[in-house]
């Protein structure tokens, strides 16, 4: 029997072990660890006061800049370069093999670059992937953005999700939203007030944000993001899921 479960993941710091895409054609434009380059963000934040632009806006507006200050080309090709190697958090792969297996749909909402996220090695355990795009010239060079994943979008995603599979926009009843930051602020708020369950993952027990998340009120449930068999976070989903683990 098909399991009518959704489960909704952020990618960054929720699948990944860290919270920006590294964007490695970055680091081949020069700066060492990509967008965790402090001038990266410097740059983005500069931007992002200067223009009253919001901060995802300004990032990608550095990546276009950067990308083109040094000779390459803002193509495809380009943008996925590290996609094939991007680092998970513990038991990802057979945790998402034994959601599928068992009926349960997932999806991923990322501020990411969707066409990068759609060369990962988890992308094929998705129903759907939504994130941000570009527009392209008669050149397939990318010269701006054509839909932006924001805070805000994240929540509109949801609700097409939701009516893709034939539930209300607000029935969230069926839907595990999963995220490790304030930027899953309006998706939990949403998915936990229209009667869906919400998880935030760390990376380490002293991480402060859950705490504020939590007096928020937008969290059900929160633990390491570890997807390992056995773990805390594994054992949760797999009986909100109601699928037994193959070792008991």
């Amino acid at each position: 029997m098909t399991n009518e479960k959704i489960i909704i993941y952020d990618f960054d710091g929720t699948l990944t072990p860290y919270a920006l895409p590294k964007f490695e054609i970055i680091e081949k434009c020069g700066l060492k660890d990509g967008a965790y380059n402090p001038k990266f963000l410097e740059q983005a934040n500069e931007i992002s006061k200067k223009e009253d632009v919001d901060l995802y806006t300004a990032i990608y507006k550095v990546y276009f800049s950067l990308i083109k200050k040094s000779g390459f080309k803002l193509v495809d090709e380009n943008f996925c370069l590290g996609a094939s190697s991007v680092d998970y958090n513990p038991g990802i792969l057979p945790f998402l093999q034994k959601l599928n297996s068992n009926g349960v749909k997932n999806y991923v909402l990322s501020s990411g670059i969707k066409v990068f996220l759609s060369k990962t090695k988890v992308a094929s355990f998705f129903a759907d992937i939504y994130a941000t795009t570009f527009t392209y010239n008669q050149h397939n060079e990318a010269n701006g953005i054509k839909f932006l994943m924001s805070d805000k979008n994240k929540v509109n995603a949801i609700k097409e999700i939701c009516k893709i599979n034939g539930f209300r926009e607000d029935d969230c009843s069926n839907i595990i939203y999963i995220g490790d930051g304030f930027t899953d602020y309006y998706a939990m708020d949403y998915v936990k007030n229209n009667g869906g369950i919400t998880i935030f993952v760390y990376q380490n027990y002293n991480n402060k944000d859950v705490l504020a998340m939590k007096e928020k009120g937008v969290v059900s449930f929160s633990t390491l993001a570890d997807f390992s068999i056995d773990s805390e976070l594994n054992t949760f989903i797999l009986k909100l899921c109601n699928i037994k683990t193959s070792h008991r």
